[in-house]
């Protein structure tokens, strides 16, 4: 994507249910699961966020401390400099090999953007590279391989996560303590299940699909858009309480040892 076309999608993603749902399911993980980090360092913490993209997920993070955000792509950056405000850093840099060397951060956060990579290892191995004893490290992925769909292969995704296998890849990955790590969009995982599955029905009798465009991203109607977003949305008051046995993400809260 160009600088023009992260515009565009920022703007869908700042109004679109799912991005939005994400973000506040995510807020309040972290809230809980952070607590005693924030006591130990009251003015903020130090935050890298990974593949940040358009941006979302560093406002979010702000409420947290001061962030730094990286991300491959030239004209994300370009994007991000523009967008973010006055003390969030922008910086180009391929995952793992550009990750800061000579800095520490209190929390690394990498939302969906693992599932993107060949070697997903040698990234949480780089992310622990960069924290402290103590600090936190926070993910979020696809879940189950039977949900891929056209928007995986637009998307550039390599795998979706069973919570198995991302907890072994945390393990693999060494120096790590897993505190919480639970599907969410759960409510919504059996419409999702059958959308994707009559997708795949339509694309086999059907025309090949246009990859170029993702679907998932068009803006439902407003009533559709508030709807689905308070369902979703729901569930950062369900998952304070519950780890549902499905759905659509997964969300990984890790600590360093």
């Amino acid at each position: 994507m160009d600088t023009a076309m992260y515009h565009a999608f920022a703007a869908v993603e700042s109004r679109h249910w799912w991005f939005q749902g994400r973000r506040r399911i995510v807020a309040a993980l972290l809230r809980d699961q952070l607590s005693d980090v924030r006591r130990a360092k009251p003015g903020g913490l130090d935050i890298l966020d990974v593949g940040s993209g358009t941006g979302e997920m560093v406002e979010m993070l702000r409420e947290f401390g001061t962030v730094t955000a990286l991300d491959s792509s030239p004209h994300a950056i370009d994007y991000l400099r523009q967008r973010l405000p006055e003390g969030v850093s922008a910086r180009h840099g391929s995952i793992p090999e550009d990750l800061p060397r000579d800095e520490m951060f209190d929390l690394v956060t990498a939302f969906d953007v693992v599932e993107h990579l060949t070697d997903d290892l040698a990234a949480l191995r780089a992310f622990r590279r960069v924290l402290p004893t103590g600090g936190r490290m926070a993910l979020t992925v696809p879940a189950h391989q039977m949900l891929w769909s056209h928007h995986d292969v637009y998307a550039g995704h390599v795998r979706r996560y069973h919570r198995a296998q991302l907890r072994d890849l945390v393990r693999r990955a060494g120096g790590f303590e897993v505190e919480r790590l639970v599907y969410f969009n759960s409510l919504l995982f059996l419409p999702a299940l059958a959308a994707r599955s009559a997708g795949r029905w339509r694309r086999r009798v059907s025309p090949p699909v246009d990859e170029s465009v993702d679907p998932h991203l068009a803006l439902p109607s407003p009533l559709v858009n508030r709807l689905l977003l308070g369902v979703f949305a729901s569930e950062a008051r369900l998952l304070a309480r519950v780890d549902p046995p499905f759905g659509v993400s997964l969300v990984a809260l890790c600590r360093a040892s």
